[in-house]
């Protein structure tokens, strides 16, 4: 699908965007194309819009999730739980950025806002839960210190963690032999 030039006004522009947000394609600038967009919202395309939007939401969050899911179970290393983490924060904060699109009537930003919300802590506790059963306290160490609830605490879009392109992460310097891993704890 090719990226719009111009700022969404029409429903059909926004749907375009829309699709584009639910399938992961150029956040960034799907995002910043949404921020610039406006939407007359009369009463027949608010509906539609709002039940439009939500659903792509939806999806992004149980894409997400399943992403976490997956990486846990794959996870047989700090580094790569860490990373998982930081992967379903970044994502987080992203759908907070779309949460709170100015282009958005304030009732539809604070139901976005409430269902990430609401996410993030399920899932935080889950975690939390899950961590209890390792004897040695580094799961529960490592996932307190990685809470999903501080997705806010993160500027959006600061580092492209799911693009590969982990920038605010530390880089690990090369040794004569070979990559040195760094300890989390």
């Amino acid at each position: 699908m090719k990226i719009p030039v111009t700022a969404p006004v029409t429903y059909a522009e926004w749907s375009v965007c829309l699709d584009m947000l639910e399938q992961g394609q150029d956040d960034e600038q799907i995002l910043a194309l949404m921020e610039a967009g406006t939407l007359s919202w009369t009463s027949g395309v608010a509906n539609l819009f709002s039940e439009r939007i939500g659903n792509a939401f939806s999806i992004r969050l149980q894409r997400c999730a399943d992403r976490l899911t997956r990486d846990l179970r794959n996870s047989f290393e700090e580094t790569t739980l860490v990373l998982s983490l930081l992967n379903t924060r970044q994502t987080l904060t992203f759908l907070q950025s779309v949460a709170r699109l100015s282009s958005l009537p304030d009732m539809l930003r604070a139901h976005l806002q409430e269902e990430l919300k609401r996410y993030a802590e399920q899932s935080q506790a889950s975690l939390e839960n899950s961590a209890k059963h390792d004897r040695t306290g580094k799961l529960a160490s490592l996932i307190r210190n990685n809470n999903l609830l501080r997705y806010d605490a993160l500027p959006p879009m600061a580092a492209s963690i799911n693009q590969g392109k982990a920038t605010n992460i530390p880089s690990t310097p090369n040794t004569p032999t070979g990559i040195r891993k760094r300890n989390f704890l």
